[in-house]
């Protein structure tokens, strides 16, 4: 191995120690600060911290993580139960209507029931796409709602990817369930602010390329 080589494997494995130690401490905070928040009003705005500091860390901007966390926490907090109230309301809407509408025609049951399914999967598609929103840009719960709609309608290819690669994590998280009170939510949402974070860039660069496009005609 010669001695660029071994530079480059002494980096990549200094980057992947580091990753690993901040993907534990993130999930570590995220269990506490969920416990804080008593859970059901601490799951959200701790979320939301989360792929902040995930992304603050995928764009390589060093900040103190728990300073980061613990501020975006309380500034996010009523904004993000907002949306922990619509997603909760929604989710148990939907799984009452599956557990229980009944009706005579065997037809429409079956209908009605792959309709719930089909508006479940959407809501959580729109999760999935709502909290890297929040992180990345700074607008009303409103608008990041229709935006996470938008991208799943608009970017099909990079949302199946980003799908599979959470399969994928859940897949391995099964495989070896020792890793889950260790990584089990912070890996998750390091996979979906990864994605979610290129297709962002991508969307933007699409939008600047039409602007300019634009302007170019009207000159």
């Amino acid at each position: 191995m010669n001695q660029s080589s071994l530079t480059g494997f002494i980096t990549y494995f200094y980057r992947f120690g580091d990753y690993f130690l901040v993907l534990l401490y993130v999930n570590l905070l995220w269990i506490c600060f969920t416990l804080l928040g008593g859970i059901i009003l601490g799951w959200a705005p701790s979320t939301t911290a989360m792929f902040s500091v995930l992304r603050k860390k995928i764009m390589e901007k060093d900040e103190p993580i728990f300073k980061q966390y613990w501020q975006v926490y309380r500034q996010e907090f009523l904004r993000s139960n907002g949306l922990g109230i619509i997603a909760i309301t929604a989710a148990f809407i939907l799984a009452v209507n599956i557990q229980y509408f009944a009706v005579e025609t065997a037809w429409l049951f079956i209908a009605v029931r792959y309709l719930m399914i089909a508006l479940i999967i959407i809501v959580s598609i729109m999760l999935m796409y709502v909290f890297p929103l929040m992180a990345h840009y700074e607008t009303t719960l409103h608008h990041h709602l229709k935006n996470s709609l938008f991208l799943m309608i608009y970017q099909p290819i990079r949302t199946i990817v980003t799908i599979g690669l959470c399969l994928l994590v859940v897949q391995i998280l099964t495989l070896f369930p020792v890793f889950i009170p260790f990584f089990g939510v912070s890996l998750l949402a390091f996979v979906i602010m990864l994605t979610t974070y290129f297709t962002f860039r991508h969307v933007e660069k699409r939008q600047e390329e039409i602007r300019e496009s634009l302007e170019e005609q009207e000159v």
